[in-house]
């Protein structure tokens, strides 16, 4: 999938140069453009302001009219005791500052009528997630299946909607490829197609 980063850099600082001058253009257009959302508290780590913003594919913010549950921000990790020792502590990095004003960045694909897509991550599986008529979905794609789950109080393993089936295309998909499928999938679900069983 394309990146941010320039195509041509001379070495590490320009990159990081890059980075930081698109985290202060991607704030001060926040802060002109959207309202920040309180994010937490998760357990001893403070509260934080998190502007969600959209970038479309020729790398333009938009606003985002809603967000999906995938998309939130949450710390990665946070410091837990190993379970059996009470003496020892594992510590994980925990991304922002406590208090602090952060945006996510969100690469949205192609805009469609009722849904908002992330730009598909990965290869074996390709995913995807965002929003169907205001329903998180989850699609997958592995070895020429694909799936979409759609809706429930978890949409991995309890979706209220679930649609599989193999594609002619197993080691070809593109990313037009799964907006394609994700469309299908939208369709079958509006159509009231009756959903499958999810496979374990």
């Amino acid at each position: 999938m394309a990146s941010d980063l320039p195509t041509t850099y001379l070495d590490y600082p320009d990159a990081f140069k890059f980075y930081f001058q698109q985290t202060a253009d991607d704030l001060a257009w926040a802060n002109a453009n959207a309202t920040p959302v309180n994010e937490g508290p998760w357990g001893d780590v403070p509260a934080v302001q998190i502007f969600y913003i959209g970038i479309n594919t020729a790398g333009e913010r938009i606003r985002l009219p809603q967000i999906s549950s995938f998309w939130r921000y949450e710390p990665s990790n946070i410091q837990l005791a190993v379970s059996d020792d009470r003496d020892h502590h594992k510590t994980y990095y925990v991304y922002g500052r406590p208090g602090s004003i952060d945006v996510v960045r969100i690469e949205l694909g192609p805009s469609m009528p009722g849904i908002l897509i992330e730009r598909p991550k990965g290869s074996q599986p390709v995913q995807s997630t965002g929003l169907i008529d205001g329903k998180d979905f989850y699609f997958r794609e592995c070895e020429g299946v694909w799936s979409l789950s759609i809706g429930g109080v978890d949409v991995l393993d309890q979706p209220d909607w679930y649609h599989e089936e193999k594609h002619d295309k197993p080691n070809e998909l593109s990313e037009k490829a799964v907006y394609s499928l994700i469309a299908k999938g939208a369709d079958l679900f509006r159509n009231g197609t009756p959903t499958m069983a999810v496979e374990p």
